[in-house]
């Protein structure tokens, strides 16, 4: 079966928008999302369009940091989706709903853990709180 990449705009159309009062030309985002979940459609969902739709929920739409992930969560693990490591993208997402951390650290969490690497050379501190050992940058 062919994939095709998805954007960020069909992700927050079907996540934020009401079937009942959505534009005409939104509507088939409530019958594309049910077949990629079946796996009746293939879609290559890149980790930028994923965290940029994080980016919008969370900022333009102010959806709660949990909320956001529960539901990205939900389409990264639609049977259709593939993404180049999905484990690693779901434990990001995992952080995500039960920590308060920003994308890109819950993301390095994540990769940290999947590849045993114990220490960081970053200023953020908030890593080594969660595990990683911050090094000095000399």
């Amino acid at each position: 079966m062919k994939t095709n990449l998805v954007d960020t705009n069909v992700i927050i159309r079907y996540l934020v928008e009401n079937p009942d009062k959505i534009q005409s030309k939104f509507k088939g985002v409530f019958t594309f999302f049910p077949k990629v979940e079946r796996g009746e459609i293939k879609i290559e969902l890149c980790e930028l369009v994923l965290f940029e739709a994080f980016f919008v929920l969370t900022n333009l739409y102010e959806v709660p940091q949990k909320e956001a992930a529960d539901k990205l969560s939900g389409i990264v693990s639609f049977k259709g989706v593939i993404m180049p490591d999905k484990p690693l993208i779901l434990s990001c997402l995992k952080i995500l709903q039960t920590e308060r951390i920003d994308l890109v650290d819950a993301y390095l969490l994540a990769f940290s853990k999947k590849k045993n690497i114990k220490r960081i050379y970053s200023f953020d501190r908030d890593l080594s709180k969660r595990g990683l050992d911050a090094l000095d940058i000399k």
